[in-house]
C-alpha cells in the first residue's frame, strides 16, 4: 500500500464531506418535506396553482366567461371586473360558486372560465328566417347568410312557388315569431 500524507487525506476526507453536504442540501431544498406545509416548487411557466388558497381575487381581476353553444358551435365571450362576493375568493370557492365551469386559469389578474351548452346561441334561438334548401322552402335558425342553421326543410319545391316569391326565399325572409312562420308556410302550401 501507498504511503499518503497527512494532508492529503484531510483533503480527501473534506472533498467527500463537502460532496455530502452538498447532496444533502440539494436533496433538502429541492424535495419538500412530507411534514412540510408547504407546496412544492412549481416550474417558472405555471401561470396557475389552482391548489393555492393564498391566490384570491381582487377588485382588479379580470374575470373572462366563454361560453360554447354545441348545437350551433358559436362562442360568447364576456369579460367583467367581479362582484363584491367574489372579491377575495380562492379557487375552490370560486369552483364552488361556479359548479359546472371549467375554470382555464385562476389567478390575480385573471381568471378564465368556460361552460358548454346544450342549446343555440341567442342569435340562432331568437332568429329564424325562411330559404330555400337543395331546391325546397326550408326554415332556418340565424339570419341569413354563412353562419344560419338548418331547422327543418318542407315538401314545398320552390319551382311551384311564384317567382318573385323563389327570389326572395332565396336570399331569406327574416319571420319574427312562429305564428309568422307558420301562416307564411301556409300560404305557400295553399298557392
Amino acid at each position: 500500500m501507498l504511503p499518503f500524507s497527512n494532508s492529503t487525506k484531510i483533503r480527501a476526507a473534506l472533498t467527500v464531506l463537502c460532496i455530502l453536504l452538498a447532496c444533502t442540501g440539494v436533496y433538502y431544498f429541492v424535495k419538500p418535506s412530507a411534514n412540510s406545509d408547504m407546496p412544492p416548487a412549481l416550474p417558472r411557466e405555471t401561470e396557475v396553482a389552482k391548489q393555492d388558497a393564498k391566490i384570491k381575487i381582487t377588485s382588479t381581476t379580470d374575470i373572462v366567461q366563454r361560453i360554447v353553444y354545441l348545437k350551433c358551435n358559436e362562442e360568447e365571450t364576456f369579460r367583467t371586473k367581479p362582484a363584491d362576493n367574489l372579491i377575495g375568493l380562492n379557487y375552490q370557492q370560486i369552483q364552488q360558486i361556479y359548479s359546472g365551469w371549467t375554470i382555464e386559469k385562476f389567478d390575480m389578474p385573471e381568471v378564465v372560465m368556460s361552460l358548454k351548452v346544450n342549446s343555440l346561441c341567442r342569435e340562432h334561438a331568437n332568429n329564424m328566417f325562411i330559404g330555400v334548401k337543395d331546391g325546397y322552402v326550408a326554415v332556418f335558425h340565424g339570419k341569413p347568410g354563412g353562419k344560419a342553421i338548418l331547422k327543418e326543410v318542407t315538401k314545398i319545391p320552390i319551382t311551384k312557388l311564384v317567382p318573385g316569391d323563389a327570389e326572395e326565399l332565396k336570399h331569406g325572409m327574416i319571420v319574427q315569431s312562429r305564428e309568422e312562420l307558420l301562416r307564411f308556410i301556409e300560404g305557400l302550401e295553399s298557392r
